[in-house]
């Protein structure tokens, strides 16, 4: 293994973020071949030199990265004092190595969740200056108007403060349900499911369906796959692509407001049929209402 700094190797181990590691070796906590560490900068190689953080031994494992399909009742914890299932049981690691989630999903919630044991890589992933795109799928008690969409989309105050533009698509809408699908860039506790109740329409169903560039369809449900090497440097490029640009918030997600899409997907001919029917629809409708009121001259002539 190749020299490489010291605080990024104790990232890179799950001790803490990059920045926090700076500071636990400022505070005397790392130790290389038996003496103490304070300043930064420092040249590693752990394969020849132990590394020791608080007198035990850090060990540096090749880092590997899962996309699992976690199933409601699952928690993304690593021990539960009350034996209930959690996500990395779902994983089948021969090596047995230290595995975690990237973030979260609560319990009552499924859909895609990454795990590895790369500290660095999951600090980033959840770092807020970066945002790397979430799409979640959403079932929501009741019939979401027109004004409580336009105000999640703008953002709602919470306790917390006041959450960043959401991206929404209405799927499907009744009286008694309605699908949506949102793509957030933030990760506040239970985030969705407040947005939603502060404009009185609880969340019954939460999926999430992508992570920035990788998505759910070629996981079943309750398994786990490895990602592959290809699928890694997308993450990572596009991290690199937001920091780049000063973060997501400089350069937002593009919309299509007709048609309501979010990046990345294509309006299909399905898509194009309907909103041409819905076109035709309406105005259809505002020439009755100019022929007279709201009934059409056939339904005039059955009266």
């Amino acid at each position: 293994m190749s020299r490489q700094r010291l605080h990024k190797l104790l990232a890179s181990a799950g001790i803490a973020s990059r920045r926090r590691c700076e500071e636990l070796i400022a505070e005397g906590h790392v130790s290389i071949d038996g003496v103490e560490v304070r300043q930064m900068g420092v040249l590693v190689d752990p394969e020849v030199q132990e590394i020791r953080f608080d007198e035990e031994i850090v060990v540096v494992e090749k880092p590997v990265y899962y996309a699992v399909y976690k199933p409601a009742g699952f928690l993304c914890t690593n021990y539960d004092e009350f034996g209930r299932r959690t996500v990395v049981s779902l994983i089948h690691d021969n090596r047995n190595r230290r595995l975690y989630t990237v973030g979260r999903l609560d319990e009552d919630s499924e859909g895609l969740i990454l795990v590895t044991n790369d500290g660095d890589f999951s600090n980033r992933v959840t770092h807020p200056k970066f945002g790397l795109e979430k799409v979640y799928d959403l079932k929501l008690r009741g019939e979401l108007s027109q004004a409580d969409l336009d105000r999640v989309r703008k953002g709602v105050w919470l306790s917390t403060g006041k959450t960043q533009r959401m991206f929404t698509k209405v799927i499907k809408r009744s009286k008694q349900f309605t699908f949506v699908r949102v793509a957030i860039h933030e990760g506040k506790n239970r985030q969705l499911r407040r947005i939603f109740a502060k404009v009185g329409n609880a969340v019954l169903k939460l999926k999430r369906i992508r992570i920035g560039p990788v998505d759910l369809r070629t996981v079943k449900k309750g398994t786990a796959r490895r990602l592959d090497a290809s699928e890694v440097k997308a993450i990572e490029d596009r991290l690199a692509e937001i920091k780049k640009q000063g973060g997501h918030l400089a350069t937002p997600p593009k919309r299509d407001e007709n048609s309501e899409r979010f990046s990345g997907e294509k309006a299909g001919l399905r898509h194009k049929k309907k909103r041409k029917r819905m076109e035709k629809e309406q105005k259809r409708n505002t020439n009755r209402v100019r022929r007279g009121g709201n009934l059409g001259r056939s339904n005039q002539r059955r009266r």
